[in-house]
């Protein structure tokens, strides 16, 4: 009787251990069809043919609020996970119906604007900063997991983005990126 007890209860135990696995660390297992293409890479998919569409305006002006460039993406890529679709709903704010060519999208719009030295010293004591380029632009979620990211468990991954062309950035340059997002409806 006393084996057949031990025994209950580590099976009991196991099966505890077991489903308290973060469902981030077994996306890994689903290949191609989860969050994860590999250890450090997301999956993400072309915006080309999807229910999404994105549109980013990106205009920079220097430190003394003259205009120094503008530019735009009109597609993307975006994560082809029920992550996207979450965020979209619970994290880009209000939405509105919009209809373009006999078709009905949720529209979310929303800016963001930095400086360029903000974003290369974020969470970093050293403040040195210097010109550079810029093309790359996305939209982060953070989530805590215990495999991926800092010692608190935090990953950040990109849900949604883009590309620009080149985009010359000097130190004390603000850039202010317009997006709009857009999901078909059923």
């Amino acid at each position: 009787m006393k084996v057949f007890v031990i025994l209950l209860l580590g099976v009991i135990f196991l099966a505890l251990i077991s489903s308290s696995v973060q469902s981030i660390s077994a996306d890994h297992s689903l290949g191609d069809q989860g969050i994860f293409k590999d250890e450090n890479n997301v999956n993400v998919t072309s915006t080309i043919d999807s229910k999404w569409l994105i549109h980013l305006q990106v205009v920079v002006r220097d430190a003394q609020d003259q205009l120094v460039s503008v530019t735009d993406a009109s597609h993307g890529s975006y994560i082809p996970h029920e992550i996207t679709d979450h965020f979209f709903d619970k994290s880009l704010g209000k939405k509105e119906i919009i209809t373009i060519d006999n078709v009905e999208y949720e529209k979310v719009q929303f800016v963001q604007t930095t400086t360029y030295c903000e974003t290369l010293t974020d969470n970093l004591e050293d403040t040195w900063c210097r010109s550079g380029m810029q093309s790359h632009w996305t939209i982060n979620t953070c989530i805590k997991t215990k495999e991926h990211g800092n010692e608190q468990g935090i990953a950040c991954i990109s849900i949604f983005q883009t590309l620009t062309p080149h985009i010359s950035l000097e130190e004390d340059d603000v850039f202010t990126l317009n997006w709009t997002v857009l999901r078909e409806l059923n």
